[in-house]
């Protein structure tokens, strides 16, 4: 269900995963080189969720003050009004209405399927590249 969700706002999940990173990000981490190692992505899969960000109005680029040749993102006005609807806000009030007995087993849980997924994904057969 959260993942049928990530197909809202005229984004796919690549996308709203891309706005995420640089809504909450510094912006000293906000290029695509920097997200593409953050999410373990290739830089052109994360070049065209950005790009497609970018044409819809979501992410503006900006020259880098530090680097002359590169460029840092920006979430736009637009961009935050989607954030303020990001559907991934239902999966984090379930989980924050959790109990606080049961909080500390999902974490624990959660942390293994982390680890889990981390150890089979190494290989190369398990990396798909989302598309635009």
């Amino acid at each position: 269900m959260s993942h049928s969700h990530g197909f809202t706002g005229g984004l796919n999940p690549a996308q709203w995963m891309a706005l995420r990173y640089f809504g909450q990000a510094n912006p000293s981490v906000c290029t695509v080189m920097r997200f593409a190692d953050f999410y373990g992505s290739s830089r052109g899969t994360a070049s065209q969720s950005i790009s497609a960000l970018v044409r819809k109005g979501y992410l503006v680029r900006r020259p880098s003050p530090e680097k002359k040749s590169s460029h840092i993102l920006e979430v736009t006005d637009a961009g935050r009004v989607l954030l303020s609807q990001d559907p991934i806000k239902y999966l984090i009030r379930g989980i924050e209405g959790l109990p606080a007995s049961k909080v500390a087993d999902f974490a624990e849980s959660l942390e293994i399927l982390i680890r889990h997924l981390f150890k089979e994904g190494d290989g190369d057969d398990m990396a798909i590249e989302p598309s635009e």
